[in-house]
């Protein structure tokens, strides 16, 4: 995401644009892209009706067009006006989901940035159908996020994409005194009931898990100064037990790296799908490498 040069940002005209058009300011503040293209999805004749009906002076599909573009431009030029970023407005028309997917996939933003509502409803974006087919890393925005980032918390596996997303966080520190925590949450094997686990198979479970990070850490030269959280899941969601870890620190980011070596990763549901679904607080990074991902993708479409 630090050599995010191209960004795509998702707008429906709700209140949700103010939020998404300062967020997008303030991290422009932290990483400075060349160009932003900002991306409103028409989603049905009803809705050109009634916007019709509310401004008379509306006679075509031009103007209607042109009434979006002109509220959009004034909204951004309210944050960017003085930027020398590239702004650019693109209006399609159709399913929001489908619209997105398939502009993503043509225009290849290094970053898309999407409003994470507390729920969707009807026809309205699909969350883990953006993060499971598009190739570019998506960010998701909630409506409580604030804009700063002084704590990050980075969803860790012990795998390359993890360390991947550990070195993006680590780039993202506007200051010294920020901290990172690397939460790995794990499980104790399964046993049939009535069958528990012992203390000591206990302490060796969290051995072999201590072992695990050391190798973890060595491997890819993970800096001494990143705190980590071996965190034992013990019910519920696992989105559950990484929000805990996220309010603990009161993080303002949290990120997470997809994996795309295999096309399987992408069709069944995964972790990567789970935090999408759920409803944080905090912004939510979905880390990809773009031209991993565009591989995988290329072999599922055809």
């Amino acid at each position: 995401m630090v050599h995010a040069k191209h960004w795509l940002v998702c707008l429906d005209l709700s209140n949700m644009d103010e939020i998404l058009i300062g967020y997008s300011k303030f991290l422009s503040t932290v990483v400075e892209p060349e160009s932003i293209t900002f991306f409103h999805v028409i989603q049905s004749d009803v809705a050109a009706r009634e916007i019709i009906n509310e401004f008379p002076e509306v006679k075509s599909r031009e103007d209607f067009e042109a009434l979006i573009r002109q509220e959009l431009k004034e909204r951004i030029h309210s944050e960017f006006g003085d930027s020398k970023i590239e702004i650019r407005i693109v209006i399609k028309e159709g399913f929001p989901t489908d619209q997105i997917i398939e502009f993503v996939n043509s225009l290849a933003p290094d970053l898309l940035l999407v409003g994470k509502k507390m729920a969707y409803e009807g026809e309205g974006i699909i969350p883990k159908r953006i993060v499971k087919y598009v190739a570019s890393s998506v960010l998701f925005v909630p409506e409580t996020c604030r804009y700063i980032l002084n704590r990050i918390l980075v969803g860790v596996d012990f795998s390359e994409e993890s360390a991947r997303a550990l070195g993006t966080a680590q780039k993202l520190l506007p200051n010294e005194e920020t901290r990172i925590t690397a939460q790995h949450v794990f499980r104790y094997k399964a046993r049939f009931f009535p069958y528990t686990f012992s203390p000591e198979e206990k302490e060796e479970a969290a051995r072999e898990i201590e072992k695990k990070k050391e190798k973890f850490v060595k491997e890819y030269r993970i800096p001494s100064d990143i705190h980590f959280a071996l965190t034992l899941h013990r019910e519920g969601r696992i989105a559950n037990t990484i929000y805990d870890q996220a309010i603990r620190d009161q993080s303002d980011l949290i990120v997470i790296g997809s994996k795309s070596k295999k096309l399987s990763r992408i069709i069944r549901q995964d972790f990567t799908d789970k935090m999408v679904d759920y409803a944080f607080g905090i912004p939510l990074l979905v880390l990809k490498d773009k031209a991993n991902h565009q591989k995988v993708l290329k072999k599922l479409f055809q």
